[in-house]
């Protein structure tokens, strides 16, 4: 991601990927005399209460630090108002929604993943077969990490939609990154004004469009604002 707003996400999904990758090594490690049904099931919940946690952290200092860069930006459109405080209850709120993105929420998908691996852990077990063992690992790792990224994207958007309420924004631009990657949807929604309540929902992973606060001055000569 090459946007401002997200930099500081990625700087900290980048240890968070090592963590992931940290753990499913170590349990790729494992002899599968280890991994029978109940020390599989322990092992593996321990693994994802890790890195559930490690998310967690991540997401809210880059909530945080979203919510911030999004105020200031407001206040330079003119826009101040009351500040909402971005902590451990909010971050929570927002993983517990339904994403339209992903298709589903957070905690459950995650449960889903872990009873997964579970599965595929064990048939390898009956079948002794490290080849497939090595592969479920490497598909969960990918799939945990995409899950991860597209989380992170979600809180992010979501704290700067938040700042830009709080300081009474009504209307927003929505800004897409013009490059050969960019998407049938958002390219023609590029400069196009919403109002903030009826702002479009991204519709893809790993969208890099971001909105930007709009004076109503400007919204109001925008003939094409919705």
């Amino acid at each position: 991601m090459v946007m401002a707003m997200y930099e500081h996400l990625d700087s900290l999904l980048a240890k968070v990927k090592k963590k992931i990758r940290t753990e499913f090594n170590r349990l790729g490690a494992m002899g599968f005399d280890e991994l029978n049904v109940l020390n599989t099931k322990k092992v593996t919940l321990q693994m994802f209460d890790r890195l559930l946690t490690a998310n967690e952290k991540a997401y809210l200092l880059a909530a945080i630090e979203a919510y911030k860069k999004a105020e200031e930006s407001a206040e330079g459109a003119g826009f101040v108002g009351e500040e909402t405080e971005i902590d451990l209850e909010w971050l929570t709120a927002v993983l517990l929604g339904y994403n339209l993105v992903t298709g589903y929420i957070y905690g459950r998908e995650a449960e889903r993943k872990r009873l997964r691996l579970n599965e595929q852990i064990l048939t390898a077990r009956e079948y002794d077969d490290r080849g497939a063992f090595n592969d479920s690992l490497r598909r969960s790792a990918n799939l945990w990490w995409t899950q991860t990224l597209q989380y992170g994207i979600d809180v992010v958007d979501q704290a700067t939609l938040q700042a830009y309420r709080d300081a009474g924004v009504e209307y927003v631009r929505w800004i897409a990154v013009q490059d050969e990657r960019t998407c049938g949807e958002c390219g023609p929604r590029h400069m196009k004004i919403y109002r903030i309540d009826k702002a479009p929902a991204k519709t893809h992973y790993g969208c890099r469009c971001r909105l930007e606060p709009v004076e109503k001055e400007e919204a109001d000569e925008d003939s094409g604002a919705d």
